[in-house]
């Protein structure tokens, strides 16, 4: 892969910082496609670049973490100049931390129910067939009754 490809090694050391195919690959002066069309052919390449993705995504990780819980010092000006710190903490980060952490606990909870908020009503296929079996014999006997057509429908529900 190095041997055939010189530009392999830099683009992974930058992939590793970047988290980006494109910027990385202009890093070294290697067009996009190059990169996509060696990804897609070289299974060692790929694997490589995973890798160098999971090292950045790790290092992003440690990131939040320390502005999440070790804070940020941010300048304080007074009359124009600089008079100190206050350093800053992210909420934020250390929520989104939680809720992957521990995403049963913190997560985004969706609730999904039936009518009026009961419970959803599982219906297996057996019961479905009948059930168009007996709209479809419906339907027919409206049709062969000629029966006029109106708006209630409280029969096929």
């Amino acid at each position: 892969m190095e041997k055939k490809n010189p530009w392999v090694n830099p683009f992974l050391q930058h992939l590793r910082t970047s988290l980006n195919y494109a910027e990385s690959a202009r890093a070294v002066g290697v067009p996009y496609s190059t990169v996509m069309r060696l990804k897609q052919r070289d299974a060692d390449f790929e694997a490589a670049c995973e890798d160098a993705c999971e090292e950045a995504y790790d290092a992003l990780e440690a990131e939040c973490r320390r502005r999440a819980f070790e804070g940020t010092d941010e300048p304080v000006f007074y009359q124009g100049a600089e008079v100190g710190t206050v350093r800053k903490y992210s909420d934020s980060l250390a929520m989104f931390l939680l809720k992957g952490y521990r995403r049963r606990k913190f997560g985004d909870k969706q609730e999904v129910t039936g009518a009026d908020g009961g419970p959803l009503a599982l219906v297996d296929d057996t019961r479905k067939a009948a059930r168009i079996s007996a709209l479809l014999a419906l339907a027919q006997q409206r049709k062969s009754n000629n029966l006029p057509s109106d708006d209630d429908v409280s029969d096929l529900a």
